[in-house]
């Protein structure tokens, strides 16, 4: 489709689904409650009975069939009523109702014997739900209770097809490649795809991860959803929980304080390695108060039943588990030597909703969420002069409006005007013109340094497999992202079959970034200043990394439509999308720097338009100003728009088994980093190739996704067993070397050209909660190839004279197998939790610079990714006791994070594989002593915390 004939026909469009929306409309974070009603004795269906759920206004009668629908009921567990003149009033307690599915109540009613009399009914769990027709996992929150976990993280993590490394990764996808939803608003970054806020586990009522092929209403991702809907106030009473915790590590071993410092060397000295011996922990003290963690709840009616509020707050500190020694100060002088966190991670957070009942039939939602964060970065460079490291801190809130409006039992809508703000600092002093900024690191000072363990002192030495010996990060960046959101949602059941859902919504984005190193200051006749003084980098200069002003705006539509009949349930959809940039690019890319043009025209005027620029006419009063430039130098982006088809289907075999097929094409535009990074193409005038630069002109990438699978009940347990395949197409890379004017200056940018494909298998074997235990286990294997890993490899590759990528191979985070999931056990007033992650290595790539040591046999350089590193297993373990005092119930609870304290290897050295030797050890004087420990090779040591609860 044309963009102009888009643009014409849009508002027209968006006007017929407004007026649509008004006339049925649609509530897409709900689930739906259908049934049929019969007569206890004959069978016989019963007409217009009133059938409610319990504690809402929303209910229906039944048909002439005795069949009902009540659709839009948010997730939870609920009471349902049937109630008839002349029959026995049936309540059915314990329905439990997920997002977008059906749970089907039906009813057997006996003819009224004593007037007034009622029977109460607990309602049989769902063991497989037949309308799901992709791959998704569901945590509610009693699972969340119930489970030693304390982030959002930890509860992905033990999902099928999810893979955590640098990130979260969705059945082989980029982490950039999942759509964060919070209460039906898209909440991602568009940045860096990642999420704008952080969500605690204590204001989830259900968590939803669809790594299947998901339906029409989810747009702009192409691995997979994850959808949160957070808790409202309960209207009946008032009432809260607050938790504290404080922990410790808890590691055993020795060694740990002598290689921080790098002392003791001889008596840590094993096979000609040192260090070799040591726990790269046990540095750890036991501290119970080595972090800490508080929490505060409060919801219930406020004045009546008709406004309802939810609040929640946490703070959690936590000094973290890698340490570094201060042997220097940032200044160059002698340290006290003290032992110093170098990983320390703070955050705070809160959540609210306010739920006003403005009619029985109208909703207003006033929903806000907001969390700051700050760390330190954990450098192992930094470890003898650890306060040079920089800060980084992370800030977002999400504000919105919600109104919903319950048209009948069949139908209702949503609107929701939603801002979400994200701003990410990193610096290690606020000011840039500090003065404790030195440049250390980069001109160290004739002075002497302390020998570490002695007191001889001797000249600075630098240079490879050597610390830092003072200094400051000169680095600083700092990015904001403004979003505006409009979202109206309809869903209409037509008839007893279709469920039908259509929507829009317009995104936009506002965003900046500005990234660069602080450089010497200088004196008039350009000289520089001593001592020396930090200055920025003029912002002309490629030297300065800034963007401002970028407002790409994004429309999508979609309808979707759920056929439910007997013999099998179909959801199809339909998505439109349509992007613009509103950007520009260089209209001549031999000459893309607006700041310092390469050609002579564009840097003088050819005053006597013979279309040469002779000598007499270069001279500075003859050139051409940048606004001038402005004028011609840039062009527009083009806009991008799609059509997306979805489509599955899950046909019951028998009472309790399912096949479910699904297939759809996903379209997502590549992150705005991708597009805005480095933004005026600011190519140097030296010989060398610059960038990548952002490209505001990349196209969408395309993912084709299809699975089959099949589900079955056992009783109480569950077996599902899926295949699924991943086409992706159009990844981002960087450009072949694009040539400027000038010879021996190019330059790179973001452009569409890697592929990478994803086939894998998931074996699901669960057990909902009941009878005092359940579980949920599932094993993950897949293949993921490609052609990169990141968007910048093929250049890293350029400048590393290596051949660019000509075949497929594993991406950083190909994880072959995977066996993840949780088990739990419980009674009215204790329980506890096991939650386990058993997983094969990731791939590295060997490299072996020193092969010259072991012969011509050895070759220097291996296929990327080619070695993996070991496997790796985590057990986490948690145990409550909760005490009964009337009003308010404490409760006492005690976890452990990597019971075992097992060292799980997350990064290894290239030339052996292995954690904790390489060849360079073997190479005396070459190193400064410790510097091949690494902690941070490993992953969280043994962690335990104890707390107490209360709910009221």
């Amino acid at each position: 489709m044309k963009s102009g004939t888009f643009m014409r026909s849009f508002p027209t469009l968006l006007w017929m689904g407004l007026v649509s929306l008004t006339a049925t409309g649609a509530f897409a974070q709900t689930g739906k409650i259908a049934g049929r009603v019969t007569d206890a004795t004959t069978g016989e269906p019963l007409p217009g009975v009133n059938v409610v759920i319990e504690g809402t206004t929303q209910g229906t009668a039944t048909n002439i069939d005795g069949e009902y629908i009540i659709i839009g009921v948010r997730p939870g567990t609920y009471t349902v009523v049937a109630s008839f003149i002349g029959y026995t009033t049936q309540r059915k307690t314990g329905v439990t109702v997920n997002l977008d599915l059906t749970t089907t109540v039906d009813f057997a009613l006996p003819q009224e014997i004593i007037q007034g009399e009622e029977i109460v009914v607990t309602a049989e769990a769902v063991t497989v739900r037949k309308d799901v027709t992709s791959s998704e996992a569901r945590v509610t929150s009693e699972t969340i209770e119930r489970l030693p976990v304390n982030e959002l993280s930890q509860l992905l993590d033990v999902q099928a097809g999810v893979t955590m490394r640098e990130g979260i990764h969705i059945r082989g996808g980029r982490s950039s490649e999942i759509t964060y939803m919070v209460d039906g608003v898209p909440v991602t970054d568009s940045y860096d795809g990642s999420a704008a806020i952080q969500v605690e586990n204590d204001g989830i009522q259900e968590l939803q991860v669809i790594s299947g092929t998901f339906n029409a209403e989810y747009g702009n991702a192409m691995s997979g959803v994850i959808n949160v809907v957070t808790k409202e106030g309960r209207s009946d009473r008032f009432g809260g929980s607050a938790e504290v915790f404080t922990g410790s590590y808890l590691v055993s071993g020795e060694g740990g304080e002598a290689f921080l410092r790098g002392t003791d060397i001889e008596r840590f000295t094993s096979a000609g390695v040192q260090y070799r011996d040591v726990d790269p922990y046990s540095y750890l003290p036991v501290d119970p108060a080595h972090f800490y963690n508080a929490r505060l709840s409060l919801e219930g009616p406020i004045a009546s039943d008709r406004a309802t509020l939810f609040l929640l707050g946490r703070y959690f500190k936590n000094d973290g588990w890698l340490y570094g020694a201060r042997l220097f100060n940032m200044d160059g002088t002698a340290g006290d030597s003290a032992l110093v966190p170098l990983n320390t991670f703070e955050k705070t957070s809160v959540q609210g909703n306010l739920r006003l009942r403005l009619t029985n039939s109208l909703i207003l939602n006033v929903i806000g969420l907001g969390s700051f964060s700050e760390g330190r970065d954990g450098g192992h460079f930094w470890r003898w002069a650890p306060d040079g490291r920089a800060t980084t801190t992370d800030r977002g809130y999400d504000l919105k409006l919600k109104l919903t409006h319950l048209l009948s039992a069949t139908a209702f809508y949503t609107l929701d005007v939603a801002t979400f703000y994200r701003k990410v600092q990193r610096w290690t002093f606020e000011d840039p013109f500090d003065p404790r900024y030195n440049d250390f690191l980069i001109s160290p000072p004739d002075s002497l340094e302390l020998v570490p363990g002695s007191g001889d002192y001797v000249p600075v030495v630098t240079g490879a497999n050597r610390f830092a010996r003072g200094g400051t990060d000169l680095g600083r960046f700092e990015r904001a992202t403004r979003t505006y959101l409009l979202k109206g949602d309809l869903s209409t059941q037509l008839g007893s079959h279709h469920l039908v859902k259509t929507g829009f919504q317009v995104k936009v984005d506002d965003m900046r970034a500005t990234g660069f190193g602080l450089i010497p200051a200088t004196n008039e006749d350009g000289s520089r200043k001593e001592p020396f003084e930090p200055a920025i980098p003029p912002q002309d200069s490629p030297a300065f990394n800034s963007f401002e002003g970028a407002s790409p705006i994004t429309l999508s539509a979609y309808v979707q439509d759920k056929i439910e009949l007997e013999s099998f349930i179909v959801n199809a959809g339909l998505r439109f999308d349509y992007f613009d940039a509103r950007s520009r690019i260089p209209a001549d890319p031999s000459d893309p720097n607006i700041f310092n043009p390469l050609k002579l025209e564009n840097r003088f005027h050819d005053l006597n338009g013979d279309g040469k620029i002779t000598k007499d006419e270069e001279r500075d009063d003859n050139r051409v100003s940048l606004e001038e430039r402005q004028a011609y130098w840039w062009t527009s982006t083009s806009p991008k728009t799609q059509l997306s088809p979805r489509l599955g289907i899950a046909y019951p075999i028998t009472e309790q088994g399912v096949v479910h097929f699904s297939y759809g094409i996903f379209f997502q535009i590549p992150s705005f980093v991708n597009l805005f990074d480095q933004f005026g193409y600011k190519v140097g005038g030296t010989t060398g190739t610059y960038g990548p630069f952002g490209n505001p002109d990349l196209e969408p990438q395309k993912t084709t996704m299809y699975e089959l699978g099949f589900r079955q009940g056992l009783g109480d347990f569950v077996v599902d067993v899926t295949a699924y395949n991943r086409d992706i197409r159009n990844w981002v890379s960087t450009s072949v070397i694009l040539q400027t004017a000038r010879p021996g200056v190019n330059y790179t940018i973001f452009t569409n050209r890697d592929y990478a494909n994803t086939r894998g298998v998931t074996l699901t074997f669960k057990r909902h909660f009941r009878d005092h235990y359940g579980f949920d286990i599932n094993y993950t294997f897949q293949v993921v190839e490609g052609s990169n890993s990141n968007p910048a490899d093929e250049l890293i590759a350029l400048r590393n004279n290596q051949e660019p990528s000509l075949q497929l191979l594993p991406l950083n985070w190909d994880q072959r197998h995977k066996v993840a999931g949780a088990i739990y056990y419980g009674r009215e007033n204790w329980g506890g939790a096991l939650r386990f992650r058993l997983e094969s290595g990731f791939p590295y790539t060997p490299f072996f610079p020193e092969a010259a040591l072991f012969g011509n046999d050895v070759p220097p350089e291996f296929p990327t990714n080619s070695r993996r590193m070991p496997w790796t297993f985590e057990l986490d373990l948690n145990f409550q006791k909760t005490f009964d005092l009337g009003v308010v119930r404490p409760r006492l609870f005690v976890e452990v994070f990597n019971l075992l304290d097992t060292r799980n290897v997350q990064a290894v050295f290239a030339d052996t594989g292995k954690p904790d030797v390489t060849v360079t050890q073997f190479q005396t004087g070459s190193f400064d002593p410790g510097y091949f420990v690494r902690p941070d090779f490993y992953r969280e040591p043994r962690r335990i915390q104890a707390g107490i609860g209360f709910d009221f």
